[in-house]
């Protein structure tokens, strides 16, 4: 994914960093723990962009605008 190919460049080579939180899809349960150590100075930068081989989705459901032409 976009976050494990550029989360150097992201993290650490920019002068100050360019960002504080790099996460890929299958991080979306963390994030509200990483955002917690961020803003209670807990980690000056987090990542997380491991895919896991447990991640379903399945209680992510999708929304979709009407008249899209799916489904």
């Amino acid at each position: 994914c976009m976050a494990e190919r550029l989360k150097q460049k992201l993290l650490e080579d920019a002068p100050g960093g360019v960002v504080d939180l790099v996460v890929g899809p299958d991080a979306y349960r963390q994030l509200p723990s990483l955002l917690h150590k961020l803003q209670h100075g807990e980690m000056d930068t987090a990542m997380e962009v491991a895919l896991s081989l447990e991640e379903t989705y399945a209680d992510v459901a999708p929304v979709r605008p009407a008249g899209d032409g799916v489904g």
